[in-house]
């Protein structure tokens, strides 16, 4: 007979922290890849190199936490609830904000690239019924940056067996257990080899980045992560590890990414591993991410421990404002780009007029009305109705 394991709070500060922190790091990291020098929808000619370096080591582990905290905030939101009902609710939370993304709030997005490189002309509503023709990017039906959204979703109902295992009684004893041997031994820093396998043997296949079909590294890492983040804060133990070796997980990440920079990415605007190269850039990758996650966790679980009245609106504000953020971001920056705004100007200006508009629509369209809020993953209920629901984590 198992032991009896109590099940995890329906909220955690140091979650609903790292959930908000990781996600703001978005509206930075969107708002600087016109001036970054690579690639996007929207490309200035000028680029920033020093905001370039400080997004590409942000690059080497914001998207692995957010997996990692959605895993986590996954085992939260499944609670009691049936495998019929919590599926219910990822449909709703998940699916029906993807449908309303692809639809309405990426097409803008699509448009202004066109427009801004030249390949359409004419208002948006002339173009607008086109929005639907083809597949981006030769076509313009896209899900741009809710792609996360549908690699959560699939990932989520893939996974769910191990989910529902994770929450019974034999399957919390068995992390706890687990977590007790991990601790003890070190043995947390195994989880660098999944990672580094999907980087050595499955990145160089994957064909479809960020687009589900084909993209089996993606898949596959970002699965795993998802299972990473409900084993860590599944297990008490493992948390205060972390805790404890907060200051060696930095060290070990600030020493990784170091050799990264040196070995790899020096020089260069978007490197090219050498297949010689790649295992020891498989294996670093994966120890610069954990050892990142690793030091992320262990100081929020020993210094983000407080919710100060602010938290709960910003973690409730946190989804929508990730469905927003990307439009009105793109929509600043191509009217700041054709308006020659210098590069450190634009760039500040684009962040905070992403804040300031995201904010606005959300407040003024999206919290307020009771029929609007499921469709940006939020719960009918408003004001005083919305307080008196039991608290569970959004999924994410």
């Amino acid at each position: 007979m198992h032991p009896a394991v109590p099940a995890p709070a329906l909220r955690r500060a140091d979650l609903d922290w790292l959930r908000v922190l990781a996600f703001g790091l978005l509206i930075f990291y969107h708002a600087g890849m016109a001036w970054s020098g690579w690639s996007w929808h929207v490309t200035s000619p000028d680029s920033l190199d020093g905001l370039r370096e400080a997004m590409r080591f942000l690059n080497r582990w914001r998207m692995p936490l957010i997996f990692l905290v959605s895993g986590a905030a996954i085992m939260l939101a499944l609670g009691d609830r049936t495998p019929a009902a919590f599926v219910r609710d990822r449909l709703k939370r998940l699916a029906l904000p993807l449908a309303l993304g692809m639809a309405v709030i990426v097409p803008p997005q699509v448009y202004l690239e066109r427009l801004y490189r030249g390949q359409v002309t004419g208002s948006f509503l002339q173009w607008l019924p086109h929005a639907f023709d083809g597949v981006y990017p030769k076509g313009n039906l896209s899900w741009h940056h809710l792609w996360f959204v549908a690699y959560v979703l699939v990932l989520t109902l893939v996974l769910l067996p191990v989910f529902l295992w994770a929450r019974s009684p034999s399957g919390r004893a068995a992390v706890a257990k687990s977590g007790r041997i991990a601790a003890r031994f070190g043995l947390q820093w195994t989880m660098v080899l999944p990672l580094a396998a999907s980087t050595l043997w499955l990145a160089p296949i994957s064909w479809n980045i960020n687009g589900l079909v084909g993209d089996w590294h993606g898949v596959v890492s970002y699965g795993a992560l998802l299972l990473y983040g409900a084993f860590i804060f599944g297990s008490s133990d493992m948390l205060a590890s972390l805790e404890r070796q907060r200051f060696f997980s930095l060290a070990v990440g600030i020493i990784a990414y170091a050799c990264l920079y040196a070995g790899y990415f020096a020089g260069t605007v978007r490197p090219i591993i050498p297949p010689e190269a790649r295992p020891l850039f498989a294996l670093l990758s994966a120890f610069n991410v954990m050892a990142w996650l690793f030091a992320i966790i262990g100081f929020a679980h020993r210094y983000l421990t407080w919710r100060p009245a602010f938290l709960a609106e910003a973690t409730e504000a946190v989804y929508p404002f990730y469905l927003i953020h990307q439009t009105v971001t793109v929509v600043v920056v191509y009217w700041l780009l054709k308006m020659g705004a210098p590069p450190v100007a634009g760039f500040t200006m684009a962040v905070v007029a992403t804040f300031a508009g995201t904010w606005l629509i959300y407040a003024g369209l999206v919290r307020p009305w009771p029929w609007l809020r499921p469709l940006f993953g939020m719960k009918a209920a408003v004001s005083g109705e919305r307080r008196s629901l039991p608290r569970r984590a959004a999924g994410l």
